[in-house]
């Protein structure tokens, strides 16, 4: 038992024993009780606040570049290594368009999925599985020795980088405070500009090399195009590395009652961010009141998904979705559909400028170029040339098809650097833009000028011209689809941004794994009807744009 201590003050004779964590004051005649009492329960948001912000978020922040690079690369590898790989695999154009948008059925197949199976597995681990599942899938797909089995390894890798895709969002979201939330989020957009400008400077040092490699004899050759995809699996392994090293998302923890690990996890923050010991974290405890994330009985129950979609398939919102689903629809087509098919555009306009086409007429326009090389006949609206056609006859279907095998000049994927340079810009132009014009205003503008952009390329004359006009039409598509993607949030009550946002998202994958199944149908109909489709899918997201309602006149 603790000793007594006797104190005199103002004549009274005070007895104060001396306990841990307690103090009792006994005066003399009567007797009172003094409690300090314990620091109440934090919340969240109060727990997440005394992390602080520092070096753990610096590092999360600069790890957003592997991660962000992990995703495009998934879905953009196959876009740029097709000049180099469609002899090895002998494809046809279909075939190419049905690789280039394998990444996007695969996303279509789990993207629901993913973010039920993290609500009860946990943020980190499906993050962690899923990349190094990834990184294990590009590395085989660098070893494909069929178009059949490149196919099959694009889907699953399609099906398995949903899961970060999904997660990572709500990852940063949990372990940042208000105030940086969305800072956080934005970074993210700026980790995939990086990323977009990362890939194509890698093609351009390994693609147009020419060595050849016999790994199985008569079987299969390490070439360029197999080591870029190799190189494509890095930031992926980097990714899912980098991972294991972070905690598990402590709003995760407290929602399935793991209190003491949640309270590990907001320790391991502090002490990262403040250099100091884990034990000062100033929070002894946490709030209990906070709601699962998900019942996790029944994670996939049809029941409870019927109750989150529905409302959107009724008044008043439904007139709104429809609306957004189809500017969704084309813009994405657009943005998506093209971008996986520029290299192999630029590879055709670059094999027709380097003079393996001299015996040819010369060609006035973008389209006439390309039909120059495949060795087709122009037949559009642009003239008919009767000796491509002749020519043209005389080869098999599958040559067409296939197109000439030679080796890809690096200038290709300098080209796509450039667009994915200029491409970045549009980040820092819509954030201001939108502050000042409003979102609503930018598609208003961005829509047009990109449908007159699409014109333009068809009339291309060269391919400096051509490159050119796609580094315009990129950043004003780019504009246009971030400016629907704040509407889409504006225009939906917070009960409903999230499943709004995730109905755009599958019509938006839908809608790129379609693209890229039509353009090279449209491509073997005429070359022309390839750009005349984009030049219409933006005239369709010129006139729907006059029909979103302004924020203001939106009951919410």
């Amino acid at each position: 038992m603790k000793a007594f201590r006797k104190m005199e003050l103002s004549e009274r004779s005070v007895l104060i024993c001396e306990l841990p964590r307690k103090s009792f004051s006994c005066w003399f005649g009567t007797l009172s009780v003094e409690k300090n009492e314990p620091e109440p329960p934090a919340t969240y948001e109060t727990a997440i606040v005394a992390c602080g912000f520092g070096k753990f978020h610096y590092m999360l922040l600069l790890g957003l570049i592997p991660m962000c690079a992990a995703q495009l690369f998934s879905s953009g590898s196959v876009g740029l290594a097709l000049p180099s790989a469609q002899c090895d695999l002998q494809l046809e154009d279909f075939q190419k368009g049905a690789l280039n948008g394998a990444t996007y059925l695969g996303n279509l197949m789990s993207g629901l999925v993913w973010g039920g199976v993290s609500d009860v597995f946990g943020r980190r681990n499906i993050i962690v599985l899923c990349f190094l599942a990834d990184f294990l899938v590009s590395l085989a797909c660098g070893f494909a020795t069929s178009y059949e089995v490149l196919l099959v390894l694009k889907v699953l890798a399609g099906v398995i980088i949903a899961g970060p895709n999904s997660v990572l969002f709500a990852y940063l979201a949990e372990v940042n405070d208000n105030e940086h939330r969305s800072m956080s989020i934005m970074m993210n957009g700026m980790g995939f500009a990086f990323a977009q400008i990362l890939q194509p400077v890698l093609a351009y040092f390994l693609l147009p090399l020419t060595f050849r490699l016999e790994l199985v004899p008569g079987v299969m050759e390490l070439t360029s195009w197999r080591v870029f995809f190799l190189a494509c699996a890095v930031p992926s392994l980097v990714s899912g590395l980098m991972f294991i090293a972070l905690p598990e998302s402590p709003k995760f923890l407290m929602s399935k009652g793991r209190h003491e690990d949640a309270l590990r996890a907001f320790e391991r923050i502090y002490a990262t961010n403040t250099g100091c010991d884990p034990a000062t974290y100033p929070i002894k405890s946490l709030d209990i009141c906070v709601a699962p994330i998900l019942d996790g009985k029944k994670p996939n129950s049809l029941q409870r998904a019927v109750a989150q979609f529905s409302p959107l398939f009724r008044k008043p919102f439904l007139a709104r979705m429809l609306l957004l689903v189809a500017l969704q629809v084309n813009i994405m087509i657009c943005i998506n559909s093209l971008r996986l098919w520029t290299p192999q555009l630029f590879a055709m306009l670059e094999q027709f400028e380097v003079g393996s086409w001299q015996g040819k007429p010369e060609a006035s326009n973008t389209c006439q170029m390309i039909s120059a090389v495949l060795d087709r006949p122009v037949d559009s609206a642009f003239g008919v040339n009767g000796t491509v056609a002749a020519e043209a006859a005389a080869r098999t279907a599958v040559d067409r098809a296939v197109g000439p095998c030679e080796v890809v000049s690096g200038d290709v994927y300098l080209r796509s650097v450039l667009v994915g340079a200029v491409g970045t810009t549009s980040f820092v132009f819509t954030g201001w833009a939108s502050k000042r014009f409003g979102n609503r205003p930018l598609m208003l503008g961005s829509f047009p000028l990109a449908m007159v952009t699409s014109v333009g390329m068809l009339w291309a004359v060269d391919s400096d011209m051509f490159t050119g006009l796609l580094a315009v039409f990129t950043p004003l598509t780019a504009v246009g689809l971030t400016s629907l993607s704040a509407i889409l949030v504006d225009l939906f009550p917070t009960s409903l941004r999230g499943v709004s946002v995730s109905v755009a998202l599958i019509c938006g994958r839908a809608a790129s794994l379609s693209g890229n199944l039509i353009l090279p149908v449209l491509l073997n109909i005429s070359c022309d009807a390839l750009f005349i489709f984009i030049t219409v899918c933006l005239a369709v997201c010129s006139v729907l744009v006059w029909f979103v309602p302004k924020k203001k006149d939106v009951d919410l």
